[in-house]
């Protein structure tokens, strides 16, 4: 049986190869940039919690050191002088993350369109695809929140016991609880990469097919039902291929950023013994500082741009599998040379 995960694999390497050197635009390059950057921006979510102080029932004096209940708790919270303020500023930052989030979705569907057509049209597309990114966004902010609820299950037990009891002390009952809380964010982990990676195949066929993504879902699914084996193929040869190119673009970015950084550095060091005699401390800082931010905006471009080829293959990667193993789509690849 071949296996298309790694059939796949040449094939979009050639077509890694023709769209970004075959001719090299350094324009193209970074509109590409911009979209892959775009693209991963709202991928990523965690769930960080403040530890809490032992030992602080001789210490009144701070905020929420004597928590009777779940009822004081709640008032406590509620009779905050500055409340209004924190909910204002928690509410602009919740919505900042949810438009870039959306605006991730769209960027997915600009992401296959401008690599599959091999023609880069950042405008055009974003305004074609911006209700299909519209209705992704809803079902990753449905799945999100379903991920939340079960974390937030498993942790309410310990959440309850702080607030009922805070005298109790954290370590212990975040050991006690800290192999479930582990368990289920592994397993949260790894089903919600399964759900992610189909949902990634669905956007072509949603495009091409013309349909929404619940049914282009539906699709996949029926598909997968009839050929598991090689879905299973490519979940394990995709990890390898991250695993690997993440490896090798990883030290080449590293270099990327490095020779440039320390190139700055010396031009800076230039600059402030050049200027250090002659103007004050301050003023001196002043004009440094402009310069640091540019460099370093200058070094994070490099990054993404050196990274961008291994997201650019990765896509390719998935299109080819997709054509593949679903044959019903037909994706309107550019015409490339066959060197089979």
């Amino acid at each position: 049986m071949d296996w298309f995960v790694i059939d796949a694999a040449g094939e979009a390497l050639r077509r890694t190869r023709k769209c970004l050197l075959e001719p090299f635009d350094i324009k193209k390059w970074l509109k590409l940039a911009i979209i892959v950057t775009l693209a991963g921006g709202g991928g990523s979510s965690g769930y960080n919690g403040s530890t809490s102080n032992t030992g602080n029932g001789n210490l009144p004096e701070l905020p929420f050191s004597n928590i009777p209940n779940g009822s004081g708790f709640i008032d406590q919270i509620t009779s905050m002088p500055d409340l209004p303020l924190i909910l204002a500023i928690a509410g602009s930052i919740g919505l900042f993350i949810l438009i870039l989030w959306y605006i991730s979705s769209v960027m997915d569907f600009v992401f296959v369109e401008s690599i599959t057509k091999n023609d880069v049209r950042f405008r055009e597309y974003s305004k074609k695809y911006l209700r299909m990114g519209l209705n992704l966004f809803i079902i990753r902010f449905v799945l999100a929140i379903g991920f939340f609820a079960i974390f937030m299950m498993t942790a309410l037990p310990m959440v309850l016991q702080m607030i009922n009891d805070p005298s109790t002390s954290f370590l212990p009952m975040l050991i006690a609880g800290g192999l479930s809380l582990v368990a289920v964010i592994l397993m949260i982990s790894i089903f919600s990469a399964i759900i992610y990676s189909l949902i990634y195949l669905c956007i072509p066929i949603a495009m091409y097919d013309q349909v929404g993504i619940i049914e282009a879902l539906e699709k996949v699914v029926a598909t997968f039902m009839q050929d598991w084996k090689q879905m299973l193929g490519y979940w394990f040869g995709r990890f390898m291929l991250w695993a690997g190119g993440g490896v090798v673009f990883g030290i080449i970015m590293l270099f990327v950023a490095l020779i440039p950084g320390l190139l700055f550095l010396f031009i800076d060091g230039i600059i402030y013994f050049a200027l250090s005699g002659i103007v004050q401390q301050n003023i001196l800082w002043l004009i440094l500082a402009p310069i640091g931010i540019i460099e370093i905006a200058l070094l994070i471009l490099l990054s993404i741009m050196a990274i961008m080829p291994l997201h650019i293959f990765m896509k390719y990667h998935m299109l080819v599998f997709l054509k593949k193993w679903r044959p019903d789509t037909i994706i309107p690849f550019f015409e490339i040379e066959d060197e089979s």
